[in-house]
Parts: structure tokens; sequence; C-alpha cells
């Protein structure tokens, strides 16, 4: 070879060896380029071809009554999802698919065919296990499943409005779902699964593992909650009412053992249900209460010293007029005392009682029970109600506002208020959660009771009295329990309808606590537009007892085996009253004056005319408390009476001289001993008196 040939051949090694060189140059800055530079890049889109990651929602915590049974718990369901691209048969699988999932199969392939959902595409979610096993028995490549969890109420429509409901996308909708979902729901997980190039899962990677929610512990008793429910239930249907609420209250505490409003709704399926089925009535509707708020300006009063329990007041005949406008009772009452206005419901008695109040001390004794605030629930969609101030009331308002109109409030208010009689004068705040427990049940938050004086123990038993009386003897005697002493109070209100009182269309209740003379239960039944009967003594109070009866059975306070059934004394027993101003129209809110609609010099209790300056009192033995009372007002003397029925011993003694305007302390008892007492002597008829009050049998 020449040596020009040798250094062509050599030029060539060399060229071959640089072409090498650079092409090995090339690749290896590609490599650095792929591995290192952009290794973060393809990794990603690497991950995106071979690993699907999903979130998963963490179970929500459970809610317990109060004896720890379920009363909403989440349970594990499969969702059918799909990742339509490598679905090789669209029209068949969806046909298949749909025949199984009761979905329609048109509406499914439009969906499968949508370039948007290629990748991913949601079927339907919570399904049925069996569903599961035929869709998988298909063995349709591309479609899979995944487990959610999904809320469930054992109870069904058991508290469900206390309860409330969770909706689709698990959030909590209504009720303590949605009052503590915060708490209820935990944080949610996060896992990924390896695919293949079937998108085939073989592996599953938990990224963040989901946490519980906490869990609630009710003062809720799931019992008491079914006997209120039933009740409830009857006592609407019996009165044709258009709806009804019921709530038990622990008198002590606030605490709320049962809430229930009807018409109900089943938790499960609470999407089948209109609003108005699932509304909290008991904190979200707004209504005139009628009588019951007489216990506003019966306890203001006596709280001001302005009356005392056996004071007489004259109800006029049943009527009074105020600025040109008759108020009227529904009998002709006449002169009633303090325990009496209540027991019957005298309007009129309630309208005095207001009047000398007068507007200010009136006004501060309805805010004072907490009407036109919130009390506070723990439960959603409270409203505070609606109270005028002052310079808005009319002058009427004193009047009306005296037996519960031109007020607004909710059913839990006006429970809470007469609650406050029940416990010795508290006003606490309601609530129905007792803890909120982690899975453990380990507490994190207690619920503790808040209570406020607001009359003294003394107003608070004086007022007692006299709704046993309403019980024993006035408008709500159907409320009386057998083995158990109880007080209450009746309300009968008519409507607001379009601006005016609708004829025909009340709101009737009977609000009441037991067992006398401490009570552990405060219990509300109230109904909307019954017919027919529309009383709240008549359509309300049975139910009060029916709720009662067995509630106290099932807190175990024992009867008291030596009280025997209720009498009536049919002189003075009402088969009904009306408890509002039938017919009349709202007083319009306009400026009132400095003056009161009523002087301050007129008389509105009993003048007594004196003839004498000393009398010798009667035997009152054997009269009645009524026939008592109008003796002693026509002597001039005041009645100091104990127990109910008939008189049974007196002091002063029969045929002892006193001056006009003394005290004449006389005992009564429900006992039929009129056809005795008169023989014994004085000392047998103290001895008597004592043996009747220490057996229980006087109250």
């Amino acid at each position: 070879m020449s040596k020009s040939g040798g250094r062509i051949q050599s030029a060539k090694i060399v060229l071959i060896m640089l072409g090498i060189t650079l092409w090995s140059l090339s690749i290896l800055v590609r490599l650095v380029q792929l591995q290192i530079v952009q290794h973060e890049a393809y990794a990603q889109s690497a991950r995106k071809k071979q690993q699907v990651t999903r979130s998963v929602s963490a179970p929500r915590g459970i809610i317990y009554d109060s004896h720890m049974d379920e009363l909403a718990t989440s349970v594990t369901v499969p969702t059918v999802l799909a990742t339509p691209k490598i679905i090789d048969n669209k029209p068949e699988a969806s046909r298949k698919l749909a025949a199984i999932l009761d979905i329609d199969p048109e509406k499914l392939l439009k969906k499968m065919s949508d370039p948007a959902r290629k990748e991913y595409l949601r079927i339907k979610r919570r399904i049925d296990p069996a569903a599961e096993t035929s869709i998988k028995a298909l063995g349709i490549e591309g479609v899979y499943f995944v487990d959610e969890s999904m809320r469930v109420y054992p109870n069904r429509e058991l508290a469900s409005h206390a309860l409330g409901f969770v909706n689709m996308e698990g959030n909590g909708g209504a009720g303590l779902e949605l009052q503590y979902d915060r708490e209820l729901k935990g944080e949610d997980g996060l896992f990924s699964f390896d695919v293949d190039a079937r998108r085939q899962s073989f592996r599953v990677n938990v990224e963040k593992p989901p946490v519980q929610g906490c869990s609630l512990a009710l003062s809720i008793d799931k019992s008491i909650q079914f006997i209120a429910d039933r009740e409830l239930a009857a006592a609407v249907k019996n009165a044709q009412a258009k709806a009804g609420t019921a709530i038990i209250m622990e008198s002590d505490t606030g605490r709320i053992l049962a809430l229930s409003n009807y018409p109900t709704f089943n938790c499960n399926t609470y999407n089948t249900y209109t609003a108005g089925q699932r509304r909290n009535r008991a904190v979200t509707d707004m209504f005139e209460p009628g009588s019951t708020f007489k216990v506003v300006v019966a306890t203001a009063a006596l709280e001001a010293g302005l009356i005392r329990p056996d004071d007489v007041i004259d109800c006029e005949n049943g009527s009074i007029t105020l600025a040109g406008h008759v108020f009227r009772d529904h009998k002709q009452y006449g002169k009633l005392t303090f325990n009496e206005i209540l027991e019957h419901s005298s309007n009129v008695g309630a309208v005095k009682l207001g009047l000398r109040l007068a507007q200010q001390r009136l006004y501060e004794a309805i805010r004072h029970f907490g009407f036109g605030s919130r009390t506070g629930i723990d439960l959603p969609g409270e409203i505070a109600g609606s109270v005028r101030d002052t310079k808005d009331w009319s002058g009427l308002s004193i009047a009306s506002i005296s037996f519960g109109q031109e007020v607004g409030v909710t059913s839990i208010q006006i429970l809470t208020a007469i609650n406050a009689i029940a416990n010795g004068g508290y006003l606490v705040r309601p609530s129905v959660v007792d803890r909120i427990i982690d899975e453990n049940h380990n507490t994190i938050r207690e619920n503790r009771p808040i209570r406020t004086q607001i009359m003294s123990h003394r107003t608070a038993e004086a007022v007692t009295e006299a709704f046993e009386g309403a019980v024993v003897r006035g408008t709500g005697k159907h409320a009386a329990l057998e083995g158990y002493r109880a007080a209450g109070k009746t309300g009968t209100a008519q409507k607001i309808v379009n601006g005016r009182y609708e004829k025909g269309v009340y709101v009737s209740s009977f609000i009441g606590f037991a067992p006398l003379p401490n009570p552990r239960i405060t219990i509300l039944v109230q109904l909307d537009e019954p017919k027919n009967k529309y009383y709240g003594g008549d359509v309300c109070a049975p139910y009060f007892k029916n709720i009662a009866q067995e509630v106290l059975l099932q807190l175990r306070v024992p009867p008291d085996t030596n009280l025997s059934l209720p009498e009536y004394t049919p002189a003075i027993a009402d088969t009904g009253t009306e408890d509002f101003l039938p017919d009349a129209i709202p007083a319009q809110p306009v400026t009132a004056s400095n003056t009161d609609p009523l002087s301050a010099d007129q008389p509105d209790v009993i003048a007594v005319q004196i003839k004498s300056a000393r009398i010798v009192l009667p035997d009152f033995r054997g009269m009645s408390k009524r026939k008592v009372l109008n003796r002693c007002i026509d002597l001039g003397i005041h009645l100091q009476s104990k127990g109910s029925g008939v008189a049974i011993y007196q002091s002063p003694l029969p045929g002892t001289e006193i001056p006009v305007g003394s005290t004449c302390s006389v005992t009564f008892t429900k006992k039929s001993v009129g056809d005795h007492v008169a023989t014994l002597e004085p000392r047998s008829a103290v001895q008597r008196a004592n043996l009747q009050l220490s057996s229980g049998n006087a109250p």
C-alpha cells in the first residue's frame, strides 16, 4: 500500500472514531437530559400512565344516644368507575351495565363516548354489593370499583329532625350532622394503585390514611324518643292537625331527652321528602304562644311584690275594656285569686297583672325569660322570635302581650321558660349533645349545663302550686298522671294569616312538668291547626299525660303508691277554655304614649266594704275553698289557704272574735271529710289535719 493510501485509511479511521465519539457523546448528553435534567417530568408522566391516585373520604364519626346505642353510623359501599378509552365495545358494555344498575343505557353510552371522560368516568355511586358481584362477572376491561363511606341511620325516622342527614357529597345537610359537621367529618385519605397497560390494577399504595371523625354522645334517649314520636303522631292524627312538636327536657340541666316533629322523614332517604317535612319546627317556626305565656306576667308580678298567691283580683265578670277594645274571658269570672287566674287561664286576670307591671317592667320580664333571643341550643336554624321594643307598643299591647299575643316565640323558647318554674327559678340552656368523643370513647369536649337564676325559689314554688291547680281543677285536668303529681299550663292561640288572626285556625299546646315536688322532666306537646277540638287542654294535655307517665317509669322514677287518683271538683272544673281573644285584630305597632292605658288609681283588686271593726269567725270546716274565699271577702278578712278541696281546720278557731283585715289560715284536703269534721273537737281537728298532711293526701 502506498503512503498516500495509508494516510487515507488512517483518516477514515479517525473520522469513524470521531463519529463514534460524537454519537456516544450525544447519547450521553441525551441520557443526562432524560435521566437527570428531565427526570422528574418523565417520572411524573410515567406515574400518570402507570398509577391512578384517588382521595378516600374518612368515615364520619358515630352519633350515639345517651346509652351509647348507635343513631347514625357509616358503612363501606362500592362505587363503580370506568376508564372508557380502553373499553372495546362501549355500546355492549353500556347496555349490560345499565341493566344491572337500573340506569339509562343511552345516557351511559353518551358519557362513555365523551372525550373529556375517556380517562375517568364515575358510572354510579354507592351500589348494592349484589350489583358489584354481577358487574365483576361481566369481566369488562376498564371497569373497576372503589369503596366509599355511606351514612346509615339504623332507626330510620327516629329523632330525624335532631340528627339531620348527610348529602351525597358527604357533607352534613341538616340537624346535628350539619351543626357538628367539622367534628364528624375527620380527615380524608389519599391512595394510589398501579395499573398495567390494560389499566388493570395490581398494587395499592396508601399515600395518606384517612382519619375517622369524632363521635357524638347525645342526651337523647332512644326509648324516650320512641315514646315521644309515637304519641305525637297519634296526637296529630287524632286532632287532624297540620303538624306537631313534642320536646322532653331534663328539668334541672336543660338536656333534651327527646325532640320530635310531625310530619317526620327517613334520614336514609331524605331526598324523597319535601323541605317542609325535613324542617325542624321546634327551633325554626315562630308562633304566638297564647296562655302559656302568662307565666311571664305571673312570675314578674310575684317577683315585684305586686301580688301574693292568695290575693284576689276582680275579673269583672269576664271582660275588661282598654283603649276602646274589649278583652274577654271564655267564662264570666268574678273574683279570682292569683292561683285561680292561672288555673282557669283568665285573660282578664292576666291583663290586670300586666297593667300592674306597666310597660317597662313587663318588657324586661319578657327579655329576662329569654324571649327575643336564641336559647343557644346546639341545633342549626334556631331563630330568635319576635319581641318589639316598648316604643313600638300600642295602647293595647300590655293587655295583648299579657296573655300571649303580639309576641313571637319558638317551641324551644316557651319550653325553656316554663322549665324555669319546674327547676326552682333557673333559665337553662337546652342542649342535645352531651360529649364529643374520639374513636376510643375518650372525651374531647363536654357540654356542661348553663343556668341563670331569673326568679326566686319562692316565686317558682308559688307558680308551681298554681300550675298544679290547673292540672287538678283547671284547664289542664286531662294531663293529670296516675301515681305522680304534675303541673302545667294550657295554651290555645289563634294563628296569624296575612297579617290578621284567622278564625278557626289555632296553635294548641300544653307544657307541664312532673313529678312534684321535685320535677325530673318538662314536656311540651304542641299541635298546629287541629280540627274539631282545638283547646290545648283537650288535644295536647292527654298526650302530655301519656308521654310523662311512660317516661317517668323509663327513668325509673318510682310512683307514689299512696297517691290517690286525681279528684276533680265539678263546681269549679272547666269543660274547656279559650286562652285567646276570639277574632281579635292584631294591634299595629305604634309609638306608645308615656301614660299607662289604665291609670294607677283605677281599682283592679276587690274593694272590701268594712261594716264593723271586729267580726266573729264562722266555722269554715266542710266548706269548699271557693265558698270559704267568698265568705272571707264578705267578712273583710284575708284567707291564707293550704291545700285544696274542703276545709278541715282553721286558725283562729270558729267563734273567735278578730279585727277586720286580719288573716285566717284554713287547711283544705281532697278527702271527703265534710260529713264528720263538724263533730270533731278543736284538738282532734288539729291532729287530723296534721295526719292528712303527713300522709301526703293534701298537696
